[in-house]
């Protein structure tokens, strides 16, 4: 068999050393064709050791000195870069046909390896994992040996080095290694652990545990020196628990893996392999000696010899993907990507002379004793503290059903009230923002024939509760900040109107003066406002919820004021009030509030036969996120200014408006605009929010969920779903007509959070650092400089 032409690309200390030494010890394998370095020193350094082989700057001058040179010298590629790198590198290097061996680990997410890995499939080349224990002696002869202690109960596997200096280097940065010791060194074990089981590839282990520390917080690395990780195996081990331990500080050099079985024990201390039996086997207890083995191959020798007959088999047609070795090699980088994935996500991080943080934020300062940041970033809203925890607690043993509008029912909904400054108002809880809308188009009187206006980019429960009173809804483009147009509005009136709903969008009001300016002229149309977004939201120092009749805000999930579920009402006509009662708070309530000569109050008892009570520890939760409302929005204020003033550095993202002198958001989400005319070429949304994700911001996203309503078959034929108030002969549906602002909104839109505490700072900070480097990073990659990346 004839060698094969490899290339080098990362020049560093190990892959000087180790790496090319096991590449020139066996000729007959590989032929060292050229190498890939930005940095002068490093390409000097391996000329001096090399002067015959071409070495060059760029993967791009690789490339096309290849290319230029028939036959390709080079036919396969081992890559040694900084993890932040490979989703710059892969792609290109695997489009122009040549086989990767890429150090660890196999990608940073899951979503980026099965990308690699169809990429590779596509383009029938080999792409293997540099994980070199998976190919040595130590783990051949345990696999072997594994079955002798017989049924499994438990691993224990630890690794440890000592670093003197862990700020040192790329690896001392989480945004650039993509994690700290777990996915460097605990890497290796975690293969280890899942190729000595043979896990199938549709069965992941479970995270039960997962604590990543900052015990040497005293150097200025920003990523975890230290893991402990439990983990449960699926069903054929349903008896069998992992407890991995990694460490960089560790007093010495450690690396040991103990099975235990009901027939013995099973351990590797570096050096041995050995099987000792229970003591009633009577048997003698097997010793296997990785040294000598060593002396005629390492465990990167075996590696590099097993990559060459993957290519090798490649280039004579056996594809990888009927290659059983490289199939199972595949799908273990799966498990061992996605089982690091879950440690992360899992993880409680914690750190030296400090009490630790339930939810720590991340940090890019660099000072001594900061906060450190996780791998994968999640906003966790509401914040469960110790306050929170005893106001719900307080209310289960006070009352877990509340009638009528005593308690805290009673006081969330008039401090709600007394918040927006309507004495004369009515607040009225339910159970979700949804029936909130609901009761709030009951309220006004809603009929079938008539039409009611909504923003066309919207979330659907806008609209989705008035179809149940067969109205017609009339849909209406967006303003350049996602808002229904008042413009739009104004064309779309006609004497069949009976009111017009305006979303405040991701916490920006919207241009509620030129809306009531246009209204004016229609004073028998209702104006209905959804402020699910917008808690506490100014419209030139006015209040959002209070323009018009009537309004409704969500108390669910993530919303600014949360109870986890939950919505509510406020109006200025008492009639509003009633028919709300009526619509869904039968019986003690109606009877207490709605007037006895009122001509609803014959239905207090049934009500309209619907139940919309709120639960009380939802609002006991709600109630003390009402009290904080004025100092989450502070700091949501502070850090969307901040978000602006940083990111509107990137050429290809338009920012919101954060300082209009009129609007004040509340800022639910921080919506951004992904301009494709100002982006290198080949840069889409898509790609820019992966490579983010990638990063570990796990909470950028682009809002599919909220888009244009018009299509939705609800709004076009009702009739299918609603057959007792629509027909076809009788409903028409949306026009034909275009939303081009609204559709151009949705194109571009992406959202990141904006956190509402102090602790926030950090978060914020990291947002913005990953932000302007994946920016950077992306463009330089897809101008075709990549130099000063890779």
């Amino acid at each position: 068999m004839a060698p094969i032409g490899i290339a080098i690309v990362g020049l560093g200390g190990r892959t000087m050393t180790k790496t090319l030494d096991a590449i020139i010890s066996r000729p007959e394998y590989w032929k060292l064709s050229a190498a890939v370095d930005p940095v002068e020193t490093c390409r000097a350094r391996f000329k001096d050791r090399f002067p015959t082989v071409p070495v060059f700057q760029t993967i791009e001058d690789l490339l096309e000195w290849n290319d230029c040179d028939p036959p390709r010298p080079v036919t396969s590629v081992y890559v040694a870069i900084p993890h932040h790198v490979y989703s710059h590198v892969m792609p290109g290097l695997l489009t122009a046909h040549l086989h990767v061996l890429k150090e660890k680990p196999a990608a940073t997410t899951e979503k980026e390896l099965v990308a690699f890995q169809d990429l590779a499939q596509k383009n029938s080349v080999a792409l293997s994992t540099a994980s070199q224990r998976r190919y040595g002696h130590a783990l051949a002869r345990m696999k072997e040996w594994i079955h002798l202690v017989g049924e499994l109960h438990t691993i224990e596997a630890k690794r440890k080095f000592c670093v003197s200096d862990l700020a040192e280097g790329w690896r001392a940065r989480a945004a650039l290694a993509g994690g700290g010791a777990m996915c460097d060194i605990g890497w290796h074990l975690l293969d280890m652990v899942i190729g000595l089981l043979g896990i199938p590839s549709q069965c992941t282990p479970r995270v039960v545990y997962s604590r990543l520390s900052y015990v040497r917080d005293s150097q200025e690395h920003d990523c975890e020196d230290s893991a402990e990780i439990s983990l449960e195996f699926p069903s054929s081990y349903d008896k069998l628990s992992a407890y991995l331990s990694v460490s960089r500080i560790g007093h010495k050099k450690l690396e040991e893996i103990v099975v235990t079985g009901t027939k013995g024990v099973l351990t590797f201390d570096g050096n041995d392999v050995c099987v000792h039996f229970e003591p009633a086997a009577r048997k003698q207890d097997l010793v296997y000696n990785t040294v000598q083995d060593k002396a005629s191959q390492t465990d990167i020798e075996a590696m590099f010899q097993m990559f060459y007959y993957q290519v090798h088999n490649a280039q004579h047609g056996v594809l990888p993907a009927t290659d059983n070795l490289f199939s199972l090699h595949r799908a273990q980088d799966l498990i061992v990507t996605r089982t690091l994935q879950a440690i992360y996500q899992h993880a409680k991080f914690q750190k030296s002379r400090q009490k630790q943080n339930p939810s720590p934020q991340p940090s890019t300062e660099k000072t001594a004793g900061s906060q450190r940041p996780p791998l994968q970033l999640r906003m966790e809203w509401p914040n469960i503290n110790e306050e929170v925890e005893d106001a719900v607690s307080a209310q289960l043993h006070e009352d877990i059903s509340i009638y009528g509008s005593g308690g805290v029912i009673g006081q969330f909904e008039k401090m709600f009230k007394d918040y927006h400054g309507l004495e004369a108002s009515h607040a009225l809880l339910h159970n979700s923002g949804t029936n909130a809308l609901y009761a709030l188009y009951f309220a006004a009187g809603l009929m079938p024939g008539d039409e009611v206006i909504f923003p066309v980019y919207n979330f659907h429960a806008t609209c989705s509760p008035a179809m149940h009173f067969g109205i017609t809804p009339v849909f209406c483009d967006a303003a350049e900040d996602g808002n229904i147009s008042a413009s739009a509005i104004a064309s779309a009136i006609t004497l069949k109107t009976k009111a017009v709903v305006v979303t405040h969008m991701w916490g920006v009001p919207c241009d509620m003066f030129t809306i009531c300016s246009v209204l004016k002229k229609w004073p028998r149309v209702l104006l209905l406002e959804d402020c699910s977004h917008a808690h506490g939201a100014r419209f030139n120092g006015q209040l959002v919820g209070t323009f018009g009749d009537g309004a409704a805000w969500s108390l669910q999930g993530q919303k600014i004021i949360t109870g986890g579920e939950g919505g509510i009402n406020l109006t200025k006509h008492a009639d509003f009030h009633y028919r709300q009662l009526i619509f869904g708070h039968y019986n003690k309530r109606c009877r207490s509030e709605i007037p006895s000569d009122h001509h609803l109050y014959e239905f207090s008892l049934t009500g309209a036969g619907l139940k919309n009570r709120a639960h009380p520890l939802a609002v006991a939760l709600a109630l003390n996120q009402l009290r904080q409302l004025p100092n989450f929005l502070a700091w949501k204020t502070k850090y969307a200014r901040q978000l602006t003033t940083q990111l509107s550095t990137i050429p290809f993202l338009e920012m919101p408006a954060t300082d209009t002198g009129l609007t004040e958001p509340a800022w639910y989400a921080f919506t951004m605009r992904f301009k494709g005319a100002k982006a290198p070429n080949g840069l889409t949304r898509e790609l820019f929010v992966d490579k983010l994700i990638a990063r570990g911001l796990h909470d950028v996203d682009i809002p599919r969920s909220t888009g244009l309503l018009y299509r939705e078959p609800l709004y076009t034929n009702p009739q299918k779903l609603l057959p007792y108030l629509y027909t076809r002969e009788h409903f028409k549906g949306p026009t034909n007509q275009t939303f081009d602002n609204a559709q151009a909104f949705y194109n571009e839109a992406i959202k990141i959070p904006v956190y509402a505490t102090a602790e926030g700072q950090k978060a914020t900070n990291y947002y913005i650092e990953i932000f302007l480097d994946v920016a950077a990073t992306t463009t330089e990659w897809l101008t075709q400089d990549i130099s000063s990346s890779t």
